[in-house]
C-alpha cells in the first residue's frame, strides 16, 4: 500500500512539473482585485506587453 501511494505521488508530482511547462512556459500577468475577482491577460494583448515592461524593469531593480 506504501508502494502505491508512493507511486502515486511521484505521478502527480511529475504530472504538475511537466504540465505546467507544456503551457506557453513563458510569462503570465493577472490582475487581481480587492473584490477577490481576478483577470489574466492574453498573449498578444497590448496591456499585457506595457504591464511586463513594468514588471521587468521593477525586477530589474
Amino acid at each position: 500500500m506504501r508502494r502505491l501511494l508512493g507511486l502515486a505521488a511521484i505521478a502527480a508530482g511529475a504530472w504538475w512539473l511537466f504540465g505546467r511547462r507544456g503551457r506557453g512556459g513563458g510569462e503570465r500577468v493577472a490582475v487581481g482585485y480587492a473584490d477577490g475577482s481576478a483577470v489574466t491577460l492574453e498573449e498578444g494583448a497590448p496591456q499585457r506587453e506595457r504591464m511586463l515592461e513594468i514588471a521587468r524593469a521593477a525586477l530589474a531593480r
